[in-house]
C-alpha cells in the first residue's frame, strides 16, 4: 500500500495540493469528501431527505442505520474513483445542495466514519494515493511513512477564501466574516469527538502562508522523492 497523507485545517490548501501531488506522481487523489457524500445520499435514499437538514438528521438519529449495510461501494473505473451505491455511479448526485447541507450528520457518526475510512483503506490497496483530510495521517493512514501536516493563519486562509469568492463573482460575506468563519470552524474540527483535526507525532509540518501551490509541492516531491 502506497499512500500520502495531507492533513490540514480547512483552507490551508490541501486538497488542491492533493489533486496536484497525485498527478504529479500517478497516484490517485482519494477523495474522502466524495465518499462521505455518498454516504448521506445513501442515507437519504433510505429514510428520505426530510424537509429540511435538521429532519434529516432526526430521521438519522433515531434510525440507528448500519452504514455498512447501504450498499457503499469505492472502486478504480478507468483510472478514476468511482463512488457507488450497489453498481450506480452517484458522482453527479452527491454533489447537490441537499447532500451538501446534511452531510454533517454523516461526518460526526462513529459508524459512517468507520466505514469511510475502512472504504479509503480498501481503495489504497487498488492503487496509490494521496489522501487529504483531518485524520489521514492519524486515523486513517496511521502506518504511513508520507505524512505532511498543512497549515497558514487565519488571516492567510480567510484572504485566500475571499479572493475566490470574487473571482466567482460572489461576494456574500465580507472578510472579516469569512476570518471568524474559518476560526470557528478550526475550533470545531480540532475539539472534535472522532476524527479531530490533529498533527500527526511523525507528519511534515508544512505552512503555506507564503508559498504558492508550487511552491508547496516541490517542498513535498522533495521529502517523498527518495521513496517513490
Amino acid at each position: 500500500m502506497k499512500v500520502i497523507a495531507l492533513d490540514g485545517p480547512a483552507g490551508s490548501g490541501k486538497s488542491t495540493i492533493a489533486g496536484m501531488l497525485a498527478e504529479k506522481i500517478g497516484f490517485l487523489h482519494a477523495d474522502s469528501g466524495a465518499i462521505y457524500r455518498t454516504l448521506t445520499l445513501a442515507s437519504m435514499q433510505k429514510l428520505g431527505a426530510g424537509n429540511s437538514p435538521q429532519d434529516f438528521g432526526e430521521l438519522f438519529q433515531k434510525a440507528v442505520l448500519d452504514p455498512d449495510q447501504l450498499g457503499i461501494q469505492v472502486v478504480l473505473a478507468d483510472g478514476k474513483q468511482s463512488n457507488r451505491i450497489g453498481q450506480a455511479d452517484v458522482g453527479r448526485e452527491i454533489r447537490t445542495p441537499e447532500v451538501t447541507s446534511r452531510i454533517r450528520f454523516i461526518a460526526d457518526n462513529v459508524p459512517c466514519r468507520n466505514t469511510v475510512n475502512r472504504l479509503l483503506r480498501e481503495f489504497a490497496e487498488q492503487t496509490g494515493v494521496v489522501a487529504d483530510g483531518r485524520d489521514m495521517g492519524t486515523v486513517v493512514f496511521p502506518d504511513t511513512p508520507n505524512k505532511f501536516f498543512l497549515e497558514a493563519s487565519v488571516e492567510v486562509r480567510a484572504r485566500r477564501r475571499y479572493e475566490e469568492m470574487l473571482g466567482q463573482g460572489s461576494s456574500s460575506q465580507s472578510l472579516a466574516e469569512i476570518e471568524r468563519d474559518i476560526a470557528r470552524r478550526d475550533q470545531e474540527d480540532r475539539s472534535r469527538a472522532v476524527g479531530a483535526l490533529r498533527k500527526a507525532d511523525d507528519a511534515i509540518l508544512i505552512d503555506t502562508s507564503d508559498l504558492s501551490r508550487d511552491g508547496v509541492l516541490s517542498r513535498i516531491l522533495a521529502h517523498i522523492q527518495y521513496r517513490f
